[in-house]
């Protein structure tokens, strides 16, 4: 079933990209949480037999929709989306962990430390207020990586690779974002943004398969 999805999240994400790059807020609001509502579709039809891995990266990405319409809205919501993606990610560390246990993969995690640790130095003295909330949502989103990992590695199916692929692909995306709006904007940064974003949601959800 999610061969059938896939080019209809393809032609939706790209329509949403492009439509930004135009400034067409309208189609956007159509095109944003319709790629999310085709992803969430997607992880639904992944399997007849729900578990509670499923039902956490499900409520995932419900959440991770909340955020977008957040984030697309003209007045500025960004605390609330970063709440609501902060919610998605603990849901997806729940996920990841929920029955398979958990192993720390030291190079992994001091990767993730040291890469971290850099971003959050170039990043510090443009937060501001929001100083503490980014820090809270950078140490979820480095659970969700390593947890994802660790999904792969106890899992019984290979499909569970695409779950580490794609919180990869989420922490390039969030870099990206974090950069862009604290640091500086780039002509190229939204549409990467974006790009590795619903890269990342539909390798999550293709991850969930028995």
């Amino acid at each position: 079933m999610f061969n059938t999805l896939l080019p209809f999240i393809f032609i939706s994400a790209y329509s949403h990209i492009y439509f930004d790059s135009l400034k067409k807020d309208a189609l956007c609001y159509i095109f944003k949480p319709l790629t999310t509502i085709l992803i969430i579709c997607l992880a639904y039809l992944q399997t007849n037999t729900f578990t509670p891995v499923h039902y956490w990266v499900f409520g995932g990405l419900v959440f991770s929709l909340i955020g977008d319409i957040f984030l697309m809205l003209k007045k500025d919501y960004f605390l609330q989306g970063l709440i609501a993606f902060f919610i998605a990610h603990v849901a997806y560390v729940i996920a990841f962990t929920d029955t398979t246990g958990f192993e720390f993969n030291a190079w992994l995690l001091i990767f993730l430390l040291a890469y971290a640790g850099i971003l959050i130095t170039v990043l510090n003295k443009h937060l501001g207020k929001l100083r503490i909330p980014v820090y809270a949502y950078a140490t979820a989103l480095t659970l969700m990586v390593l947890t994802s990992y660790n999904f792969f590695q106890l899992s019984w199916h290979y499909m569970s690779l695409y779950a580490f692929v794609g919180a990869l692909f989420f922490m390039v995306s969030d870099s990206i974002l974090a950069y862009r709006r604290f640091v500086k904007e780039y002509a190229w940064s939204q549409p990467a943004i974006l790009a590795t974003y619903y890269i990342a949601q539909s390798m999550i959800a293709l991850s969930l398969t028995n």
